[in-house]
């Protein structure tokens, strides 16, 4: 959101690396510990006519290692607002969009904006709220951002957003997820363990959660080889094909979409088309039971289980009324941290 409460597109509310926000606006920046320890130039900051006046960065997670991503393109997109995206996604092919919301206890309780109002506002002017063919998934890592979703529109799909990663989901865990939730986004880390670049296991949270028919998502996916196991061959083609006929996600979050479109339209990737070549899973182990001793890195220790207090977390503050400063300050309305993972740090 915008300082004037504009709601806009992004993946980050911080627009130092992700826009063309340095050095014009340098002197906006700051550190707010309740969302990133970096400091950084916030989108809460700036008015939306000084936002449009940026241009967003195509950036490479991988860019330190000399992997860039179309660098003649690289600041020629646009910045969409919600509104502009949700006509974009109705009037194309897409069978639905996917919101992610971040950080609404703090734009609640410190800057005066609520987030999950002003998205179901904009969900319902563009008649998303009546569609039923499109569907709409509201994702967040804050529990009570699904819960006060769900509160006004029960035909929305709401995802939880577990960005740690976790080696199981006990039953108590899966059946609070259950109250908020229709399906989970989990790193690939949680899904399968590693030991370095090696795959030893693949662990059982899509099962756990199958059984109480959560559905199961993945990210993020992407095609650059540094990223991709070596029981992978470093393709992503089998990467996907080991999430989806292997441990059996429901959906892939992913930067290369016409690459699992490529898999999951692919008469290839039907394990039971009995075909001459069929896209095989890769199996946990396979690669580094054939890695001379020596050449294989230390065992690591198991990752905790999620618990039931690392996915519940405390009701949304109310929005405060800055021009009442006093209110802002009132202890009850102190943005409370996500319930995810103690150790995230």
């Amino acid at each position: 959101m915008s300082k004037d409460a504009i709601l806009f597109c992004l993946d980050s509310a911080d627009l130092s690396g992700s826009t063309t926000a340095m050095p014009k606006f340098m002197s906006k920046s700051t550190t707010i510990p309740e969302i990133q320890n970096n400091t950084g130039i916030f989108t809460f900051d700036l008015t939306w006519i000084e936002i449009q006046s940026l241009k967003p960065n195509l950036v490479s997670p991988y860019s330190s290692l000399g992997l860039v991503r179309n660098p003649a393109a690289k600041n020629m997109g646009k910045i969409l607002t919600l509104s502009e995206f949700l006509s974009f996604a109705k009037n194309s092919s897409v069978p639905g969009v996917l919101i992610n919301i971040k950080n609404a206890p703090y734009l609640a309780s410190k800057k005066g904006l609520s987030i999950v109002d002003a998205v179901s506002t904009a969900l319902v002017n563009a008649s998303y709220d009546k569609d039923k063919t499109k569907r709409v998934l509201i994702q967040s890592d804050d529990s009570s951002v699904l819960s006060a979703f769900k509160k006004k529109n029960t035909f929305y799909e709401y995802v939880l957003l577990i960005p740690e990663q976790v080696g199981d989901a006990p039953k108590p865990t899966v059946d609070e997820i259950k109250q908020f939730a229709n399906a989970i986004n989990v790193i690939r880390s949680s899904l399968m363990a590693y030991d370095g670049a090696f795959i030893s296991h693949y662990t059982d949270i899509t099962t756990e959660m199958h059984k109480s028919n959560i559905s199961v998502y993945v990210s993020v996916l992407r095609n650059e080889f540094t990223t991709i196991a070596y029981d992978f061959f470093s393709d992503p083609i089998v990467e996907i094909a080991t999430f989806v006929g292997g441990i059996g996600v429901d959906g892939l979050i992913t930067e290369f979409p016409a690459t699992a479109r490529a898999y999951l339209r692919t008469p290839c990737s039907n394990l039971n088309a009995k075909l001459s070549y069929t896209i095989l899973p890769a199996e946990a182990g396979g690669l580094a039971g054939l890695a001379a001793p020596e050449a294989l890195p230390p065992a690591q220790s198991p990752e905790p289980p999620l618990r039931p207090v690392d996915v519940v977390d405390p009701p949304l503050p109310d929005v405060a009324n800055l021009a009442n400063p006093a209110q802002a300050q009132t202890p009850g309305s102190e943005p409370k941290e996500s319930g995810q993972l103690s150790n995230a740090s």
